[in-house]
């Protein structure tokens, strides 16, 4: 390849990740954004606009969904929610070394 190719290919993904970066990808969400028709909460269709993964979405809407009203407040959608998985453990402590007997050698 020519310089003027790699420079040219360089260039290109520069002003991709630009514009992927201002469209908002991988931006984290907030409550006014995702209440479209501004009636103060959130509908499980608004929560699924530009989600990743449909399926998760649902997951996480029903989660913070805690009154099952079909929609989420500002405080429910602030309240975080505690993911499933095994919990991370700290290192191990050394255990005590066990006093020895008198006379034991």
């Amino acid at each position: 390849m020519t310089t003027k190719k790699l420079i040219t290919i360089g260039l290109s993904s520069i002003l991709l990740t630009s514009v992927t970066l201002a469209q908002g990808e991988g931006k984290k969400r907030n409550f006014e954004e995702l209440d479209t028709n501004s009636d103060s909460k959130i509908s499980e269709a608004e929560f699924l606009v530009d989600a990743k993964s449909e399926k998760k979405a649902k997951e996480r809407f029903k989660k913070k969904d805690k009154d099952a009203d079909g929609f989420l407040s500002k405080v429910e959608f602030d309240t975080k929610v505690k993911k499933k998985g095994p919990k991370k453990k700290g290192p191990k402590k050394p255990k005590k070394a066990e006093p020895k007997e008198e006379g034991a050698e």
